[in-house]
């Protein structure tokens, strides 16, 4: 009972206190309006003096939530950014047709070869050419439309000068599949089903470009970062480990077309030997339509989002929303992504088969 009666006066006594101040607090305001404002002296007008106010003034009185990341995205836009009014005066515009005319020639000329600083070189002279498309375009659907058209047409022209250059031996007579696409214990309805699946999430990804994108909004440090964590480190020169996957092999594509009808196909174990009651029968059109999808999502939209994530990137404002999405977007192009099963082409009896040399 007696502790109940101090609750009782404690409580009392906290809403009396409560009370009081509220009323102090309300009348302390009232006088102050009621009085005509002091005029301060020259000493009180002066702003203080704030830690970095001489290394950053503009980034103090705008009083911006990341000082450093302003400070380096201000310096970079000066370098960057449009300053000229003519398209054709405008330097990225012929460094990076340098830079992407000049790798291509070394490759065709020499071969290709997984070289850190031309692969550095190429994409970043693609880079700076769709900021210049982007900068100077009637309009950024515009300007998208050129540059995913532009990646579109390089793809296909990669996958022709590689098929030529590095042709599938003919002695060979099984494969090893690392893509759904190519799995051909799958029915083509699971192929279809991933194939709208893919290019769906794709199509979100470039929506979410077209419709957020303004140059009034990018930053052009994560734009610069961008190219050395993701391009640089993740994407581009890593062969079987980069996060978008492997390229499309294009050489067994064109194989399983040619043979797909001539015999059998049967799963090999990790051992190498043939496991029972795995035989598979496919037909041309579905290997053919098996072979565009994959081509498709592989090999053009993965060459699109390999040179458009920078642009997504720039165009967040938090850093923790650029470090989320280096992570977040990668798995587009890794859905159809499997454990290596390798098959074995055999005739209608179900005994090996080797090619005629």
């Amino acid at each position: 009972m007696r502790f109940c009666n101090v609750i009782s006066i404690f409580f009392l006594t906290l809403v009396y206190i409560t009370q009081a101040s509220i009323l102090a607090s309300s009348s302390s305001r009232t006088i102050e309006a009621e009085s005509p404002p002091e005029e301060a002296s020259p000493a009180e007008k002066q702003p203080e003096r704030q830690f970095g106010a001489s290394w950053f003034p503009k980034l103090d009185q705008k009083k911006v939530k990341y000082p450093v990341i302003h400070f380096c995205h201000t310096k970079l836009e000066i370098v960057f950014g449009k300053h000229a009014e003519i398209w054709w005066t405008d330097w990225k515009l012929w460094v990076g047709v340098a830079c992407f005319f000049g790798v291509w020639f070394k490759w065709l000329k020499y071969g290709y070869e997984e070289v850190y600083w031309q692969r550095g070189l190429y994409a970043g002279g693609i880079n700076i050419l769709i900021l210049h498309v982007l900068q100077y375009a009637g309009s950024i659907k515009m300007g998208m439309a050129v540059v995913c058209a532009w990646l579109g047409a390089q793809a296909v022209f990669q996958a022709y000068i590689w098929f030529h250059s590095e042709p599938r031996e003919d002695d060979d007579v099984d494969f090893v599949a690392d893509t759904l696409y190519l799995d051909l214990s799958l029915p083509f309805i699971q192929i279809f089903v991933l194939f709208i699946s893919q290019f769906g999430v794709w199509w979100f990804y470039m929506t979410s470009i077209l419709g957020n994108f303004h140059f009034d909004e990018v930053n052009y440090l994560f734009w610069l970062w961008s190219f050395l964590v993701m391009q640089m480190t993740m994407i581009f020169n890593r062969g079987s480990d980069s996060v978008l996957g492997n390229p499309f092999p294009v050489h067994d594509v064109k194989w399983l077309i040619d043979t797909c009808e001539t015999g059998k196909f049967v799963l090999q174990d990790e051992d190498g030997k043939i496991i029972p009651d795995s035989r598979f029968e496919i037909r041309k059109v579905d290997m053919i339509l098996r072979g565009f999808f994959g081509f498709f999502c592989n090999s053009i939209l993965r060459e699109i989002m390999a040179y458009t994530i920078p642009l997504m990137l720039m165009g967040f404002s938090e850093p923790m929303d650029f470090v989320v999405y280096c992570v977040g977007v990668n798995f587009i192009c890794t859905l159809d992504d499997m454990h290596e099963r390798t098959y074995e082409l055999v005739d209608r009896a179900g005994s090996p088969r080797e090619e005629s040399p």
